[in-house]
């Protein structure tokens, strides 16, 4: 028996899946502020939740598959001449860092080789630490043992195991959009849907409008294997359930709109689209079969997140032939040992017949010098003298006010929301300015208003606000803004 654990900002999901009928079923809501956006805010508090689900279901909990909706991350389809196993780790690491724009050091990797091709390809995949980190310690607490972590999009894709589909989830404090073809999950994206004010249309046209940009940037990248009008658009998620938002949803976008079918044997009682993406999970450690077109066979990329964080650097395997050759070397070597040794006298003689002539040609150049180089001694160690002051005068200019820079580094990336991510800081004798990427403007205007409100500067503006190009879009999860904040100290 496998146990899905589905965790976003409102409520927890539990599925237990036996072979390939789902046994078992549960959610229990969260109180506001636990989980936001990706982030576990209160990792004790939502163990206990868990651990109370659990009990209140009786479930086992050593195969618990666990996802978290909303989870930043980045991926890359990366291409490399195949190459022997030994080696794959330190070549797919070396690739992911020269095509990912941020630092693997605050990523946990992992990776899968997809099937066929001249070249191996891989998928990579990069999620912040923090965010693994703190999902590891919500586990802990809830009596979960660590075992499996997935991306949500790629659970949706598994429990629709198509060929080629457009999966969509529409819960409601995110969406997921995963595009599958030629049966291999090309773009996966996560957007979050509008304030508290929006009506549950503008959410929909708004998830319409991120539909078109994203196939649109799929077919512009991706001629040979383009998307047809036939292709179906599958969907999942709480809002899925009601007729209202699946018609208003049908007349905004040109695929035609089907429900989720997981390959799995469902109770008739319970809500599927609400459930699918944790059917999705639980279906992580169960072989598939493609439904839909047999001609293009679904390739599931199934990887555990948690590989990165507990990945051991291997060493490489040592060949017996080379063990014999050391052997055999070492041998040769303590036979010919008494004659190294004679040779080895001869050769400190000769040396040290050298270091001395060599050492009395040195004084009598010495003594040559001298006299010269003193008149110019006295000169160097004045320029010197003159250039030491110069250069403590300007160490004290730079370092005057250097010990606020650090506490007002510190508090402009605390503020920083979690739907945001920094491009770039620099920080001026007058002036610190911040470049990043965020979700919407409300956040920006949302991180300066935070800046403004702390009271440690004298000015804070938004200096600009761009709509990031499709192609950039899978940075970070919703990246839709880029701004460039200017703060006056």
């Amino acid at each position: 028996m496998y146990i899905a654990l589905n965790i976003s900002n409102s409520n927890i999901q539990v599925v237990a899946l036996k072979g390939k009928r789902v046994s078992e079923w549960a959610s229990l809501s969260l109180p506001e502020g636990v989980v936001r956006d990706g982030l576990v805010l209160k990792p004790q508090a939502l163990g206990e939740a868990i651990d109370r689900l659990f009990k209140t279901k009786k479930l086992p909990r050593d195969n618990v598959i666990a996802s978290l909706s909303g989870l930043s991350f980045t991926y890359r389809f990366l291409s490399l001449p195949r190459m022997k196993p030994e080696l794959m780790d330190e070549a797919v690491l070396r690739a992911a860092r020269k095509e990912i724009s941020l630092p693997l050091e605050d990523l946990y990797v992992s990776w899968q080789q997809l099937p066929g091709g001249e070249e191996a390809e891989f998928f990579v995949l990069g999620v912040p630490r923090n965010l693994v980190d703190a999902l590891v310690t919500t586990l802990t607490a809830a009596n979960v043992a660590p075992y499996l972590l997935d991306l949500r999009p790629l659970a949706l894709a598994r429990a629709a195991s198509r060929g080629d589909a457009i999966v969509v989830n529409m819960d409601t404090d995110s969406f997921d959009i995963v595009i599958v073809a030629g049966g291999v999950p090309r773009v996966i994206h996560t957007i979050n849907p509008s304030g508290k004010d929006a009506t549950q249309e503008d959410n929909v046209r708004r998830l319409a409008d991120e539909l078109t940009k994203t196939t649109a940037f799929y077919q512009s990248s991706h001629p040979a294997g383009q998307l047809g009008p036939e292709t179906p658009l599958l969907l999942t998620g709480e809002l899925a359930a009601e007729p209202a938002v699946t018609g208003l949803l049908q007349t905004e976008v040109e695929y035609p709109v089907e429900p989720l079918v997981p390959p799995v044997e469902v109770p008739p009682e319970m809500p599927l689209p609400v459930y699918a993406a944790s059917i999705g999970l639980a279906l992580k450690k169960t072989p598939l079969k493609t439904s839909g077109t047999p001609a293009v066979p679904f390739h599931d990329i199934n990887m555990n997140i948690l590989t990165g964080k507990y990945r051991k650097v291997k060493k490489p395997s040592r060949s017996p032939v080379y063990t014999l050759l050391g052997i055999l070397l070492a041998v040769a070597v303590v036979g010919l040992y008494p004659l190294y040794l004679a040779r080895s006298g001869l050769i400190e003689e000769n040396a040290a017949s050298r270091t001395e002539l060599y050492n009395i040609n040195l004084e009598i150049s010495t003594a040559t010098l001298a006299a010269a180089e003193a008149v110019q001694t006295e000169e160097t160690i004045g320029a010197i003298t003159a250039a030491a002051a110069a250069r403590q005068e300007a160490n004290a200019a730079i370092l005057e006010p250097r010990g606020s820079f650090s506490a007002e580094l510190a508090l402009v990336t605390d503020i920083l929301p979690p739907q945001t991510a920094f491009i770039s800081v620099a920080i001026e004798t007058e002036l610190i300015t911040v470049t990043g990427e965020a979700d919407s403007v409300f956040t920006v205007v949302a991180y300066a208003d935070a800046l403004e409100a702390s009271g440690a500067f004298a000015e804070v503006r938004i200096a600009r606000l761009d709509e990031v190009p499709p192609e950039t879009e899978g940075v970070i999860a919703g990246g839709e803004i880029t701004f460039e904040v200017s703060i006056t100290r």
